[in-house]
């Protein structure tokens, strides 16, 4: 008798918590709450850009926060957050495996491969730890459902429709991400709803950020309704006093997300824009290979032919390179500068390109260059202020890896790049272009600061040749789009490999390229200089 009770004893004990009675019964089978934070991880990542699954957004977080909200402890908490985070990124930062081919370091097809995989797993993971952080605080914070604080057994708890959406964008925008932390906000929620023209007009006023709030919003309503309605995820931290409040949380966000996309359709039909200015864009398509590998890299002398060849068909207005067009200290080139001069006043066109810069102290600079069209070369460039962890500068942690994973971290200046402390505009007799290098395009920041220093035209040099997959070339259209209309500005995307783009201050494509295609684009502009309301508050 004793030992049937012992075991009825430890049966039932199984049952109270049936995660860890799945995982005695079957050691290689996840826990039934880790499965589904898995599964809902993953579908969630569809939302992404390039797989444009915008409508996952708007339910994809709902299961994961009744999984938060009904986890049994802390720890469970944390590690389902771990688990649906880094399963979302790897889905939404699956273009991370088209660093391969890295044969120009020297590595066979196995090693390349496996070197890809590594950096898609580390980068997935490193986002997935945020999310485990915004899993333990929520878990941790006193929450009702609701969207005003109540009493529940003699204690004030939090509403959740407001606190889990502040403490969202608090965390993954600010904090979190922060670039001091290796952070790197690009797998952002709002960025999933760019094609909603409409609905992202908002943005002018509250940015991508307020975006995000709305959608995480919709979530919450929905998570608490399923709390309140259904047994199965009866989750008391989410739950509203009646059922009918619950309904009315839902049909309250329904009604800001309708009122929202009104607001949309009214901006875009009363807005006048009259582009007059030509905007030309060298893609070279010059990829990786060309630039790093031994014996098939290009000579200054090889990339003026190549760049020449385009720029026979260029007319008056701006001409934009792409970053590192020149791969060589710009100011000490003095044959490169002519073929510069030389053109810009044969064709009459204004010059954007990137280069490297260096200061009194000759520390190096990925920076953006001004060419006049009348051949002169504008004494200040634009340094940049974002920097690629591991891509430009070597975090301390790096020294610590094997040596072929440190040449990642070479640059064309050699050893990494300084960051830039301030916005800079080139004046082209009096019409000013901000210029924006690569990453930049993810940090509303750093954009709303070059438009209040009186940028007019916002142009990006960038060079996604590392990643031979156009789902980066979707996701970095969707924050160019962003970045357009919280800033009401046009926005050129000059990308090396492509795809490059025209964005309108309405967030409207104006023009795509293809990537992998050597080519001259045209477009037309209006330089703007009225200040959009996100673009004065933002810092």
């Amino acid at each position: 008798m004793p030992k049937t009770a012992s075991k009825t004893k430890r049966v039932s004990a199984k049952a109270k918590d049936p995660e860890k009675a799945v995982a005695t019964a079957s050691p290689m089978r996840l826990p039934v709450g880790l499965m589904v934070a898995l599964i809902c991880g993953a579908l969630f990542g569809l939302s992404a850009p390039g797989f444009n699954q915008w409508y996952l957004a708007w339910i994809g977080l709902a299961p994961f926060f009744l999984l938060v909200a009904g986890s049994d402890s802390w720890k469970q908490a944390t590690l389902r957050g771990l688990i649906f985070g880094t399963a979302y990124n790897l889905v939404y930062l699956n273009w991370y495996l088209g660093l391969h081919s890295l044969n120009w370091m020297g590595l066979n097809d196995f090693q390349s491969i496996g070197l890809a995989a590594l950096c898609w797993l580390i980068v997935s993971v490193h986002q997935g730890v945020m999310f485990a952080l915004f899993a333990l605080l929520m878990r941790l914070l006193p929450l009702c459902g609701g969207a005003l604080p109540r009493k529940v057994e003699d204690k004030w708890k939090l509403p959740a429709l407001i606190a889990i959406p502040l403490l969202w964008q608090l965390g993954f925008e600010r904090v979190l991400n922060a670039h001091d932390w290796l952070g790197v906000p690009w797998s952002m929620i709002e960025y999933s709803q760019y094609k909603l023209t409409a609905l992202i007009q908002i943005a002018s006023i509250i940015g991508g950020i307020g975006i995000g709030v709305i959608v995480v919003m919709m979530n919450v309503s929905l998570a608490t309704l399923l709390a309140t309605v259904t047994k199965k995820f009866a989750v008391k931290t989410l739950a509203s006093e009646s059922k009918l409040g619950a309904v009315c949380g839902v049909l309250v966000m329904l009604l800001v997300v309708s009122s929202t996309t009104i607001y949309g359709f009214q901006r875009m039909q009363t807005s006048r824009l009259h582009p007059n200015h030509n905007v030309q864009i060298l893609q070279g398509n010059i990829n990786i290979e060309m630039q790093k590998k031994e014996g098939h890299r290009y000579t200054l002398e090889e990339l003026m032919t190549h760049y020449g060849r385009l720029l026979k068909n260029c007319v008056p207005g701006y001409c934009v390179w792409t970053e590192s067009a020149i791969p060589a200290y710009l100011r000490d080139s003095p044959g490169v500068l002519a073929f510069l001069k030389n053109n810009a006043r044969a064709h009459h066109i204004d010059m954007v390109l990137g280069s490297i810069d260096s200061d009194a102290g000759s520390r190096p600079y990925n920076g953006a260059f001004g060419i006049t069209s009348d051949g002169t070369l504008l004494p200040e460039a634009y340094h940049k202020r974002y920097l690629v962890p591991v891509g430009e500068y070597t975090p301390a942690f790096v020294k610590l890896l094997p040596e072929f994973l440190q040449r990642l971290t070479d640059t064309p200046a050699g050893t990494g790049f300084e960051s830039g402390k301030k916005p800079v505009v080139l004046n082209f007799e009096g019409k000013k272009i901000a210029p924006l290098i690569c990453f930049e395009t993810i940090a509303p920041e750093i954009v709303s600061s070059s438009v209040r220093n009186g940028g007019e035209l916002l142009v990006n040099i960038s060079d996604l040749a590392w990643f031979h997959d156009d789902m980066v070339g979707a996701q970095t259209e969707a924050c160019a789009v962003f970045r357009a209309v919280e800033s009401g500005r046009y926005f050129v995307y000059a990308a090396n490999t492509g795809p490059s783009l025209v964005i309108s201050p309405l967030g409207a494509v104006d023009l795509r390229s293809k990537c992998g295609e050597e080519k001259l684009l045209s477009a037309k502009v209006e330089l703007l200089d009225e200040l959009t309301p996100f673009a004065q508050w933002y810092q």
